[in-house]
């Protein structure tokens, strides 16, 4: 009885101290979590090519986790970053010409002489309440915002460059070491092997799935609203397409952020049936792109209800920032696939008794 009483208060201080170590490894570890669960994501994306990768040089998996590495940085990270901070410098750009137009005399050397003749009392309206003065200010608000966001990101140059490195070496020693941590962690956890490889599965899918979907989603989105603006021929449609591809991504508004003002703009100067064929175009053509194409491309693979997926969406922005576009559906879909494991395998035993 002592013995007994003995091994089991022995149990109970390892599982208090096992505990406190975790908390305070995450702690620990928590500044570059991100970053090494992008590495992670990477390994698990590109995992199919690094395979074939790893028979091509014949089980030499440190030479070809040093490939794929490569790859993956060269043709993936470096693109990525690069458009990014020239988006964002575009961005800065357009606000400023546009503060210039809004600022004193501005707006009535932008819309003099090109206003249609019924919108002619709502332009004069809005300049004597200094509409164009409120806006300017708003612009003034958001071309801060972004220089801002710039000049902090470009002055945490050391910070982001750390982050960068501690994501591709994360990722090289997933691609290396990956499925030996895997199988690790299987022997750690007293869930039933059945049940981790379902995991493992729904975390593959639903990860491979979500990037693809996003990627061709995007990519379309930007194709059609591009073709919108090449219609009413608007000045750079490229470039506006490859802004909409990346806005595609951000829930709710998404691409509705270029094509509705540029819409707006072309009514205000005078291209009435332009503006409102590129209204027209975004709602209904670019903006169906997106609910019709994502389910088709999801189906089978995401199990997760339309609204969960919008939560998660927004709920993964918040917690992880942009990656959270992907790890917020994807946490959703591992919490489903336990729901549907417990009602599958779990509930039904409570019930019988």
């Amino acid at each position: 009885m002592g013995w007994d009483r003995t091994i089991r208060w022995s149990t109970v201080a390892f599982i208090v101290a096992f505990v406190a170590t975790l908390i305070a490894f995450v702690v620990v570890i928590w500044t570059y979590l991100i970053p090494v669960l992008v590495g992670a994501f990477a390994a698990v994306l590109f995992d199919a090519p690094h395979e074939a990768l790893v028979k091509k040089f014949k089980g030499r998996r440190g030479l070809a986790a040093g490939t794929s590495t490569l790859a993956v940085t060269l043709l993936v990270f470096v693109p990525l970053a690069t458009v990014v901070f020239v988006l964002v410098e575009q961005a800065i750009e357009l606000v400023g010409k546009l503060k210039e137009y809004l600022g004193p005399g501005g707006l009535e050397e932008l819309l003099g002489g090109r206003v249609p003749a019924a919108l002619q009392p709502l332009v004069a309206r809005l300049q004597e309440i200094g509409a164009g003065q409120q806006v300017q200010t708003m612009l003034s608000s958001l071309g801060s915002f972004f220089t801002k966001w710039l000049g902090a990101a470009l002055g945490a140059t050391t910070r982001l460059l750390v982050e960068t490195i501690l994501a591709i070496v994360s990722m090289y020693y997933f691609f290396l070491d990956g499925k030996r941590y895997l199988v690790q962690v299987s022997k750690a956890t007293p869930l039933d092997p059945t049940y981790e490889a379902e995991l493992v599965e729904e975390f593959r899918d639903v990860s491979q799935t979500m990037v693809f979907v996003n990627i061709v989603t995007a990519v379309v989105q930007g194709l059609v609203g591009g073709i919108g603006f090449l219609i009413v021929e608007v000045p750079t449609p490229l470039v506006w397409a490859v802004l909409m591809s990346f806005l595609s991504l951000v829930p709710i508004l998404g691409t509705g952020l270029v094509w509705a003002p540029a819409g707006v703009i072309l009514i205000l100067t005078g291209r009435t049936v332009a503006g409102i064929f590129l209204l027209a175009w975004g709602l209904l053509i670019v903006g169906t792109v997106d609910n019709v194409l994502r389910p088709i491309l999801a189906k089978g693979h995401i199990r997760l209800h339309p609204l969960l997926v919008f939560l998660t969406i927004f709920g993964g922005l918040i917690v992880f920032g942009a990656v959270g576009v992907i790890i917020g559906p994807l946490i959703g879909s591992l919490f489903t696939a336990m729901v549907r494991i417990w009602k599958r395998d779990f509930a039904p035993r409570l019930a019988s008794r």
